[in-house]
């Protein structure tokens, strides 16, 4: 009979502890803090230098890609040069050859002179 009785007890205490409802959160409440003056003309510098540093950072930007341009025009002008230069030298060498000087020599009338000519040469 203890048993019994006591396993009443435990039915009406749980049937008393009901499942509670699900509390719904609060909403977050979002406060706005007002910014103080030395922290708003901190924000100010702040933005400022930061905008010179971005316009600093395009100007150079700028700058050197027109020098790298330059500098690229500049090579392709002494590679020409150079080239004009080597083949300037092997006409040189073309005119100033043994078997030319002979032949304006003698178109000429000077192959009695052709002596002289090689002394030139070398």
């Amino acid at each position: 009979m203890i048993k019994v009785v006591s396993n009443t007890a435990r039915e009406l205490s749980n049937e008393q502890e009901a499942p509670q409802p699900v509390q719904q959160p609060r909403p977050v409440s979002v406060s706005k803090v007002a910014w103080s003056p030395f922290e708003r003309s901190l924000m100010i510098v702040g933005s400022i230098v930061t905008l010179f540093l971005i316009i600093t950072l395009l100007s150079t930007k700028v700058t050197m890609n027109s020098r790298q341009h330059r500098l690229q025009d500049l090579q392709n002008q002494i590679t020409r040069v150079k080239n004009a230069n080597t083949s300037t030298h092997q006409e040189i060498a073309e005119l100033t050859s043994q078997s030319n000087l002979k032949a304006a020599a003698h178109k000429y009338g000077l192959s009695d002179k052709i002596s002289n000519v090689r002394n030139i040469n070398k």
